[in-house]
């Protein structure tokens, strides 16, 4: 994967091209797209992040595999999406060496869908926080993702999820306290406190009989 950098200029650019139009077709469901020149920035920032770690790669770039990892992410907009996918795709090559590094190496796909999980959990949105996540993290929460402890949900679906419920709380707690403000503690009427004191009086007069007996029970 990941392009050869010896190739002409002119072969990049085209297969840059060939990547955009891959790229905005997954996302297009999702409304975010990228322009050609934010295209050409992520090959760039690719290039640095292979010479800063002293990789060499010969294909195609992880920018589709990114893409197609983080489109249905609740964090991205079109506003923040290319600079995240260029900050993403520079963690993955760090991460990627390190595993390498450490005898371990990752699959791709392991490794980009870690980071999702990551990026959508405790980094909250922030791939600057993705930069402090071990690769030994990353490697666990694949291990997991391949038993299937959270592929059955994307993290987009629990995050609405979640959305919704807080917000069905929300109105169920709006919807007790008025009942309470409008019922339950508003103050009786003269005509309502009249007709209960004298439905009292009246229990208390026909509740004694001749031997001294209330609701059946003998007072002697």
């Amino acid at each position: 994967m990941g392009f050869d950098l010896t190739i002409p200029p002119q072969l990049q650019r085209a297969a840059a091209r060939e990547d955009l139009a891959v790229c905005n077709e997954a996302t297009a469901k999702h409304g975010l797209r990228l322009t050609e020149p934010q295209m050409m920035e992520l090959v760039e920032r690719r290039g640095e992040a292979l010479r800063a770690t002293g990789r060499v790669e010969f294909g195609r770039g992880v920018v589709r595999e990114l893409v197609r990892g983080f489109c249905d992410s609740p964090y991205l907009s079109q506003e923040n999406y290319a600079e995240v996918i260029a900050d993403v795709q520079d963690v993955f090559y760090r991460r990627k060496e390190d595993a390498e590094g450490a005898g371990e190496p990752m699959a791709d796909d392991d490794l980009v869908e870690a980071l999702r999980y990551t990026f959508d959990g405790e980094a909250a949105g922030s791939a600057e926080l993705l930069v402090d996540v071990p690769v030994a993290t990353l490697r666990a929460y694949a291990a997991h993702g391949r038993a299937g402890a959270y592929d059955e949900k994307t993290q987009s679906e629990e995050f609405e999820e979640e959305a919704a419920y807080d917000g069905a709380e929300e109105r169920v707690r709006d919807e007790f306290s008025r009942v309470l403000d409008d019922e339950r503690w508003e103050r009786p009427g003269n005509e309502y406190a009249d007709g209960f004191y004298d439905g009292y009086h009246e229990l208390y007069r026909v509740g004694f009989d001749s031997n001294s007996r209330i609701g059946g029970s003998s007072l002697g």
